[in-house]
Order: C-alpha cells, then sequence, then structure tokens
C-alpha cells in the first residue's frame, strides 16, 4: 500500500526534476543563441540538452523506483538504457559542435569537409549507439548484425547510382572545382552554381533555368570555371576585313570600339588591356584578332554584342569593309569542233 508521505516525497523529486530539466533545457537555448562561437558555445551546445535529460531520467527513476514503485516499476535495465542512450546523444552532440567548432559555416563560403563529417559520424555514432542500447536490455543483437550485413548489401547492388552521386559529391567537396556563385561550364551548359549537395548540383543557366547534374556526372567529366583564379573572363573575337585594308587603321578602330564601349556600358574591365592582333591571311580576308575582357563571367555575351556592334559601327564610319567569301570563275573561248 503506497503511503501518503512516499507519495509526497516521490512525487516531489518528480516535479523537481521536470523544473530542473526544463530550466537547463531554457538556459541552453538562451546560452547557444548568445554564444555565437567559440568553446563557450561548444560546451553549452554540447552538454546542456543532455543535462537536461539526465536529471529528468534520474529524478523519475529514483521517484518511482523508491518511493512510488506501486505506481509505475522502473527496473534498474530500463534506466541503464536510457543513461547509455543519453550517453550516446551526448557523444553525438559533442562530435557535432566540434565539426562546427573547427569547420564553421560562413555565409559566403559554406565548409566543405563539415557536412561530410557529419554524416558519416551521425552514422557511425547512432549505429554503435544502437547496439548498446540493445545488449544493455540483454538483447540478443547476433542476428541483427547478420541482417544488417544482408540488407547492407541489397541496398548497395540496388543504390548504385545513388551511392555513385554521393561519392561523386565528397569529391566534389574535397577537391573544390567551383564554389556557390562561380559561373561554370559543365556538360555543356554554362550558368551560376546556385547549390553544392549530397547527390547533385544546381546551375542556373543563362535562361534562368535550374539545371540539376548528379555529382557523379561532374566528377567524371571535364568542368571550365570562369570564376577562377579571377572574376572577369577574357573572350577572343575573330575579325576579318577586305583585302587592301590599313592594318594599322583597322588594329586602331578595334582598340577605339573596345574604349567607347568601356565608357559607356559595365561589361567590360581594365583587369587586363585589349588586344588587336592580326593573325592571318586568309581566302578572302586578313585575319584579325580582338582579345576583350568582360568584368563578370555573366557579361559574356553582352559583352560581345556591344564590342561587335562599335566595331561595325566604326568599321562603316572609317570605311573598312568586312569581306564575304569570294570565287572568281573564267570561262576560256574552247575553239568549235567539227560535227
Amino acid at each position: 500500500m503506497l503511503e501518503l508521505d512516499e507519495l509526497f516525497m516521490g512525487g516531489g523529486i518528480l516535479v523537481i526534476g521536470i523544473v530542473v530539466a526544463i530550466g537547463i533545457a531554457v538556459a541552453t537555448r538562451i546560452l547557444t543563441k548568445y554564444f555565437h562561437r567559440g568553446i563557450a558555445r561548444f560546451i553549452v551546445s554540447s552538454f546542456g540538452y543532455p543535462i537536461a535529460g539526465y536529471v529528468l531520467a534520474t529524478t523519475t527513476y529514483v521517484a518511482f523506483h523508491i518511493y512510488m514503485p506501486e505506481l509505475l516499476n522502473i527496473s534498474a535495465t530500463y534506466y541503464q538504457a536510457v543513461i547509455v542512450l543519453l550517453a550516446v546523444w551526448t557523444v553525438y552532440r559533442m562530435s557535432m559542435s566540434a565539426v562546427d567548432y573547427f569547420f564553421p559555416h560562413e555565409e559566403h563560403e559554406p565548409s566543405r569537409v563539415g557536412p561530410i563529417l557529419k554524416f558519416s559520424l551521425r552514422v557511425v555514432i547512432w549505429s554503435l549507439g544502437i547496439m548498446m542500447v540493445l545488449a544493455t536490455l540483454q538483447i540478443n543483437i547476433t542476428p541483427l548484425l547478420a541482417g544488417a550485413g544482408i540488407a547492407g548489401i541489397a541496398v548497395a547492388l540496388a543504390a548504385q547510382d545513388l551511392l555513385g552521386n554521393i561519392f561523386g559529391g565528397v569529391v566534389l567537396y574535397l577537391d573544390t572545382p567551383f564554389r556557390v556563385g562561380d559561373w561554370v561550364k559543365v556538360d555543356g551548359q554554362f550558368g551560376e552554381v546556385l547549390q553544392i549537395g549530397p547527390r547533385s548540383t544546381r546551375i542556373k543557366t543563362l535562361d534562368s533555368q535550374l539545371m540539376t547534374i548528379p555529382n557523379a556526372k561532374i566528377a567524371g567529366d571535364s568542368v571550365i570555371n570562369f570564376s577562377a583564379p579571377q572574376d572577369y573572363m577574357l573572350i577572343r573575337l575573330k575579325i576579318g576585313v577586305a583585302y587592301g585594308s590599313d592594318v594599322a587603321l583597322v588594329k586602331q578602330t578595334m582598340k577605339d570600339a573596345v574604349e567607347n564601349v568601356f565608357s559607356t556600358t559595365p561589361y567590360l574591365s581594365r583587369d587586363e588591356p585589349a588586344q588587336a592582333n592580326f593573325l592571318s591571311f586568309g581566302d578572302s580576308s586578313l585575319n584579325f584578332e580582338l582579345v576583350i575582357c568582360a568584368s563578370k563571367p555573366l557579361y559574356y555575351y553582352a559583352s560581345i554584342d556591344a564590342v561587335n556592334c562599335e566595331v561595325d559601327r566604326l568599321f562603316r564610319e572609317r570605311g573598312i569593309t568586312i569581306p564575304f567569301p569570294q570565287r572568281e570563275v573564267r570561262i576560256l573561248n574552247m575553239p568549235e569542233k567539227g560535227l
């Protein structure tokens, strides 16, 4: 028969435990927001909530097991299993906090190693933790391990593409061929990198279309990064003029066109000077190359359009002709043959 004093004692311990646990959880939440980074945040984030769990589990066990066993008989084995689970949770939070501490996530430069470590630690810690809890409950885990091995083989065979993309994502994180915000050319498509995920990479094309490419395809293909090592971009334009044109005038005209575009638009940059080179004598034209510097990869086509339009305008103004392929055909007078 449950005595009244035991009921009050057990209920008081239970209420105190609940209040203390809630207080620790609230304090942890407040301190986590206050400490943005550093050792203080690591300690609070790692141990705050697990301590609240320890207090709640211990006071609940003491209240019912010692003072109110008639209401709820909590076995010591179950209490030990809960303590083991809380210990695993503590190790998990310590690991996640350590990754955040050593590999901080910046807004403009996301950590690439952090997500991989978190995923790996999450799988390892909780897999071992579940086995430890089952062993504490005296449950034979040998059949579970054998079944998990068979299931793992089946899953690996069924998810070859998925695993390939995940490993491709790991390669991208470690090798760093590009970052979020870079302009790249992948799989024949040119665009801005919006997101690098564990399975795929998302790119916004110049047509404002969202393209999702599996990481395994990117890892096995060549990637051109137009944002590295500099943000500006060199563009080579092929221009032909008619034979008999003044070469010096043609080169100066092309440079003047670049200067005019630079002064009227934001498309060009002075990081690299414009170059006008006389390349070769073609079949129908004198072939030149004009090298311009776009200030951003985003201005690639806009730069070409603006410079071409200005070159054409100045050529017409200065009497420089842009030829088209021509072929001269001569018919010789052949002697008439008798019938």
